[in-house]
This record gives structure tokens, C-alpha cells and sequence, in this order.
């Protein structure tokens, strides 16, 4: 290895020293001599960053670490053996031999195993925020507002410098020439590229100067477009006032900020595309319409003929209908002609007395059952109550001879004697105290003394002292 690099080919030594340089062909074969000599197999895991499959079916992918990234391409006949769809995040574990791609100078890893060994850890926050922000409802559809057909003015937020901003403004001259266009310029990309953008979008919203806003950035890797991916962006095109159309990348990137802007674009192109009608294709619905109201005689006239018939039909109907109202008045003359008022008063006068009569013989009849029935009543009543009155005194008085016999006054005549101390009942000796002035209630006075003993007999053999 240490040797020096010599063109290939027939050793000719006048010619080596005449022409020392090699080839940029020599120097990738050797390099890739060397690289086959010295690293036949590598071993080695990263997370997919970018992938590609091409029509023929072998994948062009990149995998990095915290540190770097590596090119690395699987031939179809080995992809056709994987047993999982390898896609952007995913950490994987390869086999393979490093070489150098000649037609681009470009070091690249040919694997020729690969096996699944996790999520890598942005698609893994990516997915985590996303679902956190799905349930707080900054996806939600319902939100959303509709892009403005013909805005006054559009803004957009991006870089100044790079090809997106030079093919949006291209497509909208394209479009809409006189269509005014305010840039908000921003990073897209790297450490504080979020925040950046955020305020790019505020100075926009607060201006009041646009009626739609484009977020755009070309296409790019996971960690390329993670700047779309953070929280504080999110947030402030969800808080934006004014409706966002959001291209960032291509088709098949999406990110955070594609799914909380009221529209996505596929690209920003086609964002440019979308927020931005066609000036001929507006020019050609203008000369339609004018062309329609210049031609009266083809589309008014008739309907000025329509409103002429449907307004003589209904002057005859409503000429029918009065003549059928005619006749039916005219009927109801003739009736009211041959009805006599005396005929009918004396009718009523007729009736009125006989109902009178009726009404009059009916009370008396009905005083009468009254009567009877309230005297029956008046009597039920007087011997019901006599006899209620006379079983609660019944009553009372066998209350009252139960009361007397349970008394205190009852209870002292049997022997009985009551005991207090100091103006309280006493009920067990433990609450007497040797000394103390004690008062006997018996039936025909009370017995004053003092407590010289006291002497608790439940304890001791029996209840009561024996005689």
C-alpha cells in the first residue's frame, strides 16, 4: 500500500517517466483495487435517510449517523430477497464492500445484506409529535379554510437564494403577470431554521399586504426538512390568519407542516400553481360571459316571452275565480231572501220557555232530594260522633290509671327510696365519695346525712349483703 501508483498497462519505462500523471480511470481502479484488498467486507448501521428504487428495481439509499453519511446502493436481485420495505428512518444493519462509483468520483457502499433494527430516532419524535398534535385537533379538517380564488397579493416564505424561489416566481409571471408577490425570506434548513420561518410567517400574516401565504422548500432527506417537522412552526402556521398552502419537497415528502396548512401542494411549483389563476383562462371565461349578455335576443327575450304567458294564465285565473265567488254569493242572497225573522224569533221564544219550564221543574226536585239526604246525613253524623267521643275517653282514662301506676309518687309508697347528691340522681356508688352530704326522697319526706362509707357490693360474692 505504501507503494507508489503507476499507470497500468505494457511497462514501458520511457513512457512512465515521460508521462508520470495517470488517468482519473487508473486512479479509481486503484482505489478500488485497494478498497477490495483492504476492506473486502464491512459490516456496519446506520439510519436511512433517502431511498430510491429505480425502475430496475436496485435501490439507491443513504445511511448516516449522528456524525456522517455514506452513499450505498443494493443490486435488484438482492433487494428481491428482503423480507421488509427498507424506507426513510429506519435503522438497519448491512453487510457489504466499500468501492468507488467512476462516472461520479463517488465513494459507495454495495450491500449485500441488510436486516431491520429499529425506527431511527426522527422518525420516531416525528411520529410521537404528530400523533400528540392529531389529538390536540391541529390537523383537523374542519379548520381548514378555502384558498382565495384571486388573491390581491401572495406571499411567500422560503430562501432568497436556491431554484425554488426562482421557479415559483416563474411559474406566477407565467400565470398572472401583474400578480404582486412579497418574499419573507427565511433559512429552510439547519439548527434555528424553525423559528425563522415561524417569524417569516408572522411579519407576513401581520402585514396584511397578502390574501395567501406559500411555506416552500425543495426536496431533501428526513433531517433536511426537519425544520418543517418542529412544534413551533406547526404552531404558527396553525395560529396564522391568513390561509397557508403549504410546498415543501416533493410528492412523496410530508411533513408537519404539510398536514396543519388549510392546502398542501406536492411542490412548490405546484403551490405556485395552485394559489394563482390563469390570466388566458380567464380572459376566455371573461369574453364567454361578455358574449352571453351582449346576446339578449338568444336568452332574455325568451324568458321575457315565459313571464308574458305565466302572467295572462294567471289573469284568467284569477277572472275564474271571481266569477265562481260571484255565483256563490248570489246563492246565499236567494237563501237569506226566503228565511222570515218573525218565523225564526217565535221559534226561539218557543223553545227559550219550554226550556224555562224544564229548568224550574228540575229544581224543585232537586231541593227536595237535597234536603232528605242532608238531614239523613246530620243525624249519621251526630252518632258518629258521639260514639268517637266516648271510646278516646275510654281510652284516656286507661292512659291515665297505666301513668298513675308507674309514678314516682307510686314507686316511694311500695318502699322505695331516691338518693342525691348534690342536686343529681345517685345511680351506682362510684359516683358517691365519702363525706359528701347526700339527701334519701322517701314517700313522706327526705332524710339528709353524710356518706361515712361507701362499699361496692357487686363486687363481692352475691348482689345483695346477706341478712
Amino acid at each position: 500500500m505504501d507503494a507508489p501508483l503507476k499507470k497500468r498497462g505494457p511497462t514501458n519505462t520511457a513512457s512512465v517517466e515521460a508521462n508520470p500523471y495517470l488517468s482519473i480511470s487508473d486512479v479509481t481502479r486503484c482505489i478500488n483495487d485497494i478498497l477490495a484488498s483492504q476492506l473486502p467486507q464491512l459490516l456496519f448501521r446506520g439510519e436511512i435517510s433517502q431511498i430510491t428504487v429505480a425502475q430496475s428495481g436496485h435501490l439507491y439509499f443513504t445511511l448516516k449517523d449522528e456524525g456522517a453519511q455514506m452513499s450505498c446502493v443494493m443490486w435488484a436481485g438482492t433487494a428481491r430477497t428482503l423480507r421488509f420495505k427498507p424506507q426513510a428512518g429506519m435503522v438497519v444493519r448491512c453487510h457489504g464492500s466499500a468501492s468507488v462509483y467512476p462516472q461520479q468520483g463517488r465513494l459507495q457502499v454495495t450491500v449485500t445484506r441488510m436486516v431491520e433494527d429499529g425506527e431511527g430516532d426522527l422518525q420516531r419524535r416525528f411520529q410521537e409529535l404528530k400523533l400528540r398534535l392529531e389529538r390536540e385537533g391541529f390537523f383537523s379538517p374542519e379548520r381548514k379554510r378555502p384558498i382565495p380564488f384571486l388573491p390581491r397579493a401572495v406571499g411567500i416564505v422560503t430562501s432568497k437564494t436556491g431554484a425554488v424561489i426562482h421557479d415559483m416566481l416563474v411559474k406566477i409571471r407565467e400565470r398572472f403577470p401583474s400578480m404582486i408577490v412579497y418574499l419573507s425570506e427565511s433559512r429552510v434548513q439547519g439548527e434555528g431554521a424553525a423559528l425563522e420561518i415561524a417569524a417569516a410567517l408572522k411579519r407576513l400574516d401581520d402585514s396584511g399586504l397578502v390574501d395567501v401565504i406559500i411555506v416552500a422548500r425543495g426536496g431533501g432527506s428526513l433531517e433536511d426538512l426537519w425544520a418543517f417537522n418542529e412544534e413551533a412552526l406547526v404552531k404558527a402556521v396553525f395560529s396564522c390568519s391568513t390561509p397557508i398552502i403549504s410546498g415543501v419537497g416533493h410528492e412523496v415528502d410530508t411533513t408537519l407542516c404539510d398536514l396543519v396548512a388549510d392546502l398542501r401542494a406536492p411542490t412548490p411549483t405546484a403551490a405556485a400553481e395552485i394559489c394563482v389563476p390563469k390570466v388566458s383562462d380567464l380572459l376566455v371565461r371573461v369574453a364567454e360571459l361578455e358574449r352571453r349578455l351582449s346576446d339578449v335576443d338568444r336568452w332574455l327575450k325568451p324568458r321575457v316571452q315565459r313571464v308574458d304567458e305565466l302572467s295572462a294564465r294567471l289573469n284568467m285565473r284569477i277572472a275564474a275565480c271571481i266569477g265562481e265567488a260571484r255565483v256563490h254569493l248570489k246563492a246565499a242572497e236567494a237563501i237569506l231572501a226566503g228565511i222570515r225573522p218573525d218565523r225564526v224569533l217565535h221559534l226561539f221564544r218557543t223553545q227559550i220557555d219550554s226550556l224555562h219550564a224544564r229548568l224550574r221543574q228540575t229544581g224543585r226536585a232537586s231541593n227536595k232530594l237535597l234536603l232528605g239526604g242532608l238531614e239523613a246525613l246530620q243525624i249519621r253524623l251526630r252518632t258518629g260522633s258521639l260514639r268517637r267521643v266516648e271510646g278516646v275517653h275510654d281510652i284516656v282514662r286507661t292512659l291515665e290509671l297505666r301513668l298513675k301506676a308507674l309514678s314516682p309518687q307510686k314507686v316511694l309508697e311500695r318502699g322505695f327510696s331516691i338518693v342525691s347528691v348534690g342536686g343529681r340522681h345517685v345511680r351506682s356508688v362510684s359516683e358517691v365519695k365519702v363525706g359528701e352530704l347526700m339527701d334519701i326522697s322517701i314517700v313522706d319526706g327526705v332524710l339528709s346525712g353524710t356518706v361515712s362509707n361507701v362499699s361496692d357490693v357487686s363486687k363481692e360474692e352475691g348482689r345483695w349483703p346477706k341478712e
